[in-house]
């Protein structure tokens, strides 16, 4: 009983309240418009990308993201909701949509050591994604982020073989992994702008 008080002592004490510190967050008068930087896999920047995040209310925010991905430039708009105002878990669903690539020479492995080269087209195709993530918050306005979840394909097999040639059942593979969909993985940095 004695060690259970003296641990509960223990955290009561290293725990900081803001009582205490007298350094509150009044989130009215934080900035309504948050510009950062995006990476990953499926996410709504692409492999490297740009943000924007509007708040529409209290912890309701419209984002949009611009970036590079596998599948050409993606462009996405969409909500994120965060439980709280500073750090904590958050929320969030997209539609982006992927540019394709009209015009691209595609090495396979062959099976026999020398790359088979096929021209292909990569078609446009949009995702619906579904994520949850966690905000850590760092100096007086600023996010960082990880971000977890799924995008849901639009579209099946986005792509076109242009010079006659066959693709293997492994080859159709690497491209169903290299196209939008699947596991999101992301992470990002967001700067608040007065």
């Amino acid at each position: 009983m004695k060690k259970a008080l003296l641990f509960l002592s223990i955290i009561f004490i290293s725990l900081e309240l803001n009582g205490q510190t007298g350094e509150y967050y009044d989130p009215d008068h934080r900035p309504q418009f948050y510009l950062g930087i995006g990476t990953g896999i499926n996410t709504y920047t692409g492999l490297a990308g740009i943000s924007a995040n509007y708040i529409l209310d209290k912890r309701l925010f419209l984002q949009g993201g611009l970036g590079l991905s596998t599948w050409g430039i993606r462009t996405s708009i969409g909500l994120r909701y965060d439980r709280s105002y500073r750090h904590g878990v958050t929320y969030g669903v997209n539609l982006t949509r992927s540019s394709g690539i009209d015009d691209i020479d595609v090495e396979f492995d062959s099976g026999n050591g020398s790359p088979n080269t096929v021209n292909m087209r990569l078609e446009s195709v949009s995702t619906l994604n579904f994520k949850v993530g966690y905000n850590w918050w760092f100096g007086k306005y600023n996010t960082f982020n990880l971000t977890l979840g799924y995008a849901l394909a639009l579209k099946d097999q986005p792509w076109e073989v242009k010079d006659g040639s066959t693709l293997s059942q492994i080859d159709q593979q690497v491209l169903q992994i290299l196209s939008p969909g699947g596991i999101i993985l992301g992470m990002g940095l967001s700067f608040g702008i007065q």
